[in-house]
């Protein structure tokens, strides 16, 4: 009987290639490398919150959400400030020389008119005074006219058309001039003709042009003007939501470390506070400063261009109606309701600008110009045609220092008998208008700079706040850094 067959011997310590293949959940090709190289990233929010859950992880996140609003808070300042320098610098260069080039555009046409028709109804073509008043008051309109287009910035505007009609019509008009005068020259009665079609010309057509554009330039110069006045909310909220994020910032601080008051957080809290309250002191400021701007310079400045433009216009209307040698009682009526409205506006301005006297003297011209047109009806009525119009063109008695030193006189005596006048004009309604429109000019250049000097302030005004709120900012952002350090070296 043969013995039972052994088994063959199976190794000891032999490892097993499977032995320990039930603990992986991999497949047996491993994690893709492509994979793995995205591990890191991956793993970026997990290690982020376990650092956040300890404390100087928390206190990291702290201060550098603090460093981040300060900055935030003085870069909004900052683009602010330097958007409205640019608005103002905008205003200042551009919108306020256009609104006064379309002014100073009206201003001449205004004149150009008047003197030729002034001049028209004088012997002959007018005298060599004339002729350098309306030539000057022409190139003042042309330069006027090139400076109003170079102001436009959309060539497609209807402010650049209105420029372009005006460009197109004034050499119509000039021309129209210079026929009347060779008529006038000659007694040809046509040039009357031609001087009324001229002025209707001006009239309804150039005037008209230069008053639109005056119009919305001068609406414009408003519009900005009280937008720069009012105060900037964004960047102003910004700096009070960093100073209450800083003063939360302390009072945790203060319960995290068991101490009182952090130098870093106190400083930083103390810097932001005052740049916080010089811009809110700021901003009540322009406020403030905007609304006397607006009365004591854009609206006076605005009646007493109206008004010279309203005086103007009488003005060319009574040599109109001299040149037709008709004048009704629509027209006295007219004459005398201008009068009252240029008197009540002047009257309403003598407490807005820094001259009363100028305004006082002012009126006492427009009286007595008022004086002169009655007396002149009163010679048209009689039949003395020529002795109404040297009264009507009369410049005064010589030379200007005598026309100066008898206005006051001269003028109460013919208040006082229209008649004692006579016929040698030393009241005459040239001499009267021209000096008026001469005082209206002057206190126009000194409200226009007083309006200049406002806006030319606040530029430097916003200049300075946008500095000092960067200057405390920065430091106080350094102030959080240095202050969060010490705690931050007590967990090392």
């Amino acid at each position: 009987m043969s013995a039972p067959e052994t088994p063959p011997a199976r190794p000891v310590h032999g490892p097993r290639d499977d032995f320990d293949r039930w603990m992986d959940t991999d497949r047996a090709g491993g994690r893709s490398p492509r994979l793995s190289i995205f591990a890191p990233a991956l793993a970026l929010p997990r290690r982020f919150t376990e650092f956040v859950s300890t404390s100087p992880g928390l206190l990291w996140v702290v201060s550098t959400v603090l460093v981040l609003a300060i900055l935030a808070a003085g870069g909004a300042m900052a683009a602010s400030s330097q958007s409205r320098q640019a608005d103002l610098n905008k205003l200042v260069n551009g919108t306020e020389p256009l609104s006064y080039a379309s002014q100073e555009l009206f201003n001449s046409l205004s004149v150009a008119d008047s003197v030729a028709t002034t001049s028209f109804i004088q012997d002959g073509a007018g005298t060599g005074a004339d002729d350098a008043a309306y030539t000057h008051a022409l190139q003042n309109a042309t330069q006027s006219v090139i400076r109003a287009a170079n102001g436009i910035e959309d060539p497609s505007s209807r402010d650049m058309r209105l420029v372009l009609e005006i460009q197109q019509k004034l050499p119509d008009y000039v021309s129209l001039i210079a026929e009347a005068k060779v008529n006038n020259r000659v007694s040809n009665p046509v040039g009357g003709a031609y001087i009324a079609q001229a002025s209707e010309l001006m009239q309804n057509d150039l005037l008209t042009a230069a008053s639109e554009l005056y119009t919305r330039t001068n609406a414009r110069v408003g519009e900005q003007q009280v937008g720069l006045t009012r105060p900037m909310w964004f960047p102003l909220s910004g700096l009070l939501a960093a100073v209450v994020m800083l003063v939360l910032a302390q009072f945790w601080l203060a319960a995290l470390t068991n101490r009182r008051l952090n130098a870093g957080y106190g400083t930083a809290t103390i810097l932001m506070t005052l740049a916080l309250l010089w811009t809110v002191g700021s901003a009540v400021v322009t406020w403030h400063a905007g609304a006397n701007g607006l009365t004591r310079a854009a609206e006076p400045l605005e009646t007493l261009t109206s008004v010279r433009i309203e005086a103007q216009q009488t003005r060319t209307t009574e040599a109109l109606s001299l040149v037709r040698r008709e004048y009704s009682d629509a027209e006295r009526t007219s004459f005398s309701e201008h009068i009252r409205s240029i008197d009540a506006a002047l009257d309403d301005l003598r407490d807005t600008v820094h001259d009363p006297a100028l305004v006082d003297s002012s009126r006492e011209l427009l009286r007595g110009w008022d004086t002169s047109h009655a007396r002149t009806l009163t010679l048209i009525r009689d039949g003395d045609y020529p002795a109404a119009i040297r009264v009507a063109v009369a410049e005064g008695n010589g030379a200007t220092g005598q026309d100066d030193a008898t206005d006051t006189a001269g003028t109460a005596g013919t208040a006082a008998d229209p008649g004692a006048a006579g016929t040698t004009g030393a009241t005459g309604t040239t001499r009267n208008f021209a000096r008026l429109d001469r005082q209206l000019q002057q206190l126009i250049a000194e409200t226009r700079k007083d309006l200049r000097d406002y806006l030319i302030e606040s530029r430097v005004s916003a200049e300075r706040v946008t500095n000092l709120v960067v200057v405390f900012t920065v430091f106080s952002a350094l102030c959080v850094i240095l202050g969060t350090r010490p705690r931050l070296q007590e967990y090392m």
